[in-house]
């Protein structure tokens, strides 16, 4: 690349990270389609054929194909399994030879294929790995050089974390925390101009809420106290999840059967699970309000059981390193956390019932702090996706404490985790 003065290269940095944001955006918002499209159906087809066993027989038996397919194209494509972020993060870190096109299409049709079946992972990792590959295919098309080729995927990876949460600084300090500890002018160029790009784009759709967490309150100083409990509870839990996590992995490893094989365990405990609780299956927009009504109307033990049970499902789902985000269920394990301390005070304490959503808040907070060692990216998302700053205090105050906590029990981030579990 030909870079004639300071001026010119700016307006290529701009021009090329609008190009990724505008690519990452489009395929992110075809995903979002297909994957809620067929959600939709699936829900359809469960509520139609609930009292028919033969229906039920083909349902699980086509579930079961379904993961061996999914098994086949990992196998094919191990760079595909997993979540995407610690793939995103491999690449920035040492970048190497990829064919993007290949894997952009398997990884797109697999992940459809996972979140579509209803299994227990999110589109977080897909989506950072989508604008991975997107920052990729730029940087090679346009002859950018490998240098200014990273700088490409770090706006495709902002703006997928953007593209999901509709979240802009969310995704940029995502990448300065998580991705990379470089914050020149020119990263953080490429990562305004992609942001800006996606998220102007995505606003063009009407998109949902990732979570229910409008009209939290202004959470006052009595309650302090509690806050503190599920800091420390959530630091605890935290150590604890990483350790299932390696053990998992260490487990499904010694399971003597193919990949394409292990591929179909989570799949078919999901299948046994479709005509159970639909609460049980995948991560649908209003499964967090129906957990909020269920809160107050079930005893705190059903509510327990439906958080291991999402727990266990997501371990099994990442062991088996099918594709699939892991960032969406630990903000689901952190908001059914927060829950449950909430569930908890309001029997014991008589805490009041508006203050529901800031449990529910400041429990995603401390589990993605804990489990992602990433405090401001935690911070500024749950800002972004409350629009409240009432409880910028305690919001920053967990997850500063859940931090030194986690860094004093040695807890390691979990993408270095599937970096190092990767086939």
């Amino acid at each position: 690349m030909n870079i004639e003065n300071d001026n010119k290269f700016n307006l290529t940095l701009i021009l090329n990270g609008a190009l990724v944001g505008l690519i990452t955006g489009v395929a992110i918002q075809l995903f979002k389609f297909f994957v809620d499209g067929i959600s939709g159906y699936r829900t359809l087809w469960i509520s139609q054929t609930s009292h028919n066993p033969y229906y039920k027989v083909l349902t699980f038996l086509v579930l079961l194909l379904i993961g061996f397919i999914v098994g086949k194209m990992v196998k094919n494509e191990p760079s595909i399994g997993g979540s995407g972020i610690s793939e995103a993060t491999s690449y920035v870190n040492k970048p190497k030879e990829m064919n993007q096109r290949k894997n952009f299409i398997m990884k797109y049709i697999g992940s459809i294929l996972v979140l579509g079946s209803g299994l227990t992972a999110g589109r977080v990792g897909p989506s950072v790995h989508f604008g991975t590959m997107m920052g990729v295919e730029v940087g090679k098309r346009n002859g950018l050089g490998q240098e200014y080729t990273t700088l490409m995927v770090l706006g495709g990876i902002a703006s997928g974390i953007c593209s999901i949460f509709n979240a802009p600084l969310a995704g940029i300090i995502f990448v300065l925390e998580i991705i990379t500890d470089k914050a020149d002018r020119n990263v953080l160029t490429v990562l305004l101009s992609s942001v800006a790009t996606s998220y102007f784009f995505i606003n063009l759709f009407e998109n949902p809420p990732a979570f229910a967490l409008q009209n939290m309150q202004d959470l006052p100083l009595k309650h302090y106290g509690l806050l503190l409990v599920l800091i420390v509870v959530s630091i605890l839990f935290t150590k604890l999840f990483i350790f299932l996590f390696y053990k998992t992995f260490v487990i499904l490893d010694k399971i003597p059967l193919k990949s394409e094989y292990i591929a179909i365990i989570p799949f078919a405990l999901t299948g046994l699970l479709y005509y159970a609780n639909a609460n049980f299956i995948g991560f649908e927009h209003d499964l967090f309000m129906n957990l909020e009504v269920n809160l107050l109307v079930n005893s705190a033990w059903v509510i327990i059981m439906y958080f291991a049970v999402k727990l266990l499902l997501t371990l099994i789902t990442f062991g088996s390193r099918i594709p699939g985000g892991l960032f969406y269920p630990v903000i689901f394990v952190g908001a059914v956390w927060g829950l449950i301390v909430f569930r908890t005070s309001y029997m014991v304490f008589g805490v009041e019932a508006y203050y529901m959503i800031n449990f529910a808040a400041l429990g995603i907070v401390a589990i993605l702090t804990g489990v992602y060692k990433a405090p401001l990216t935690a911070t500024l998302l749950i800002i972004e996706l409350t629009g409240n700053f009432m409880n910028l205090v305690p919001v920053v105050l967990t997850a500063l404490l859940v931090q030194i906590g986690t860094d004093f029990l040695d807890v390691e981030p979990v993408h270095n985790l599937l970096v190092r579990y990767k086939r």
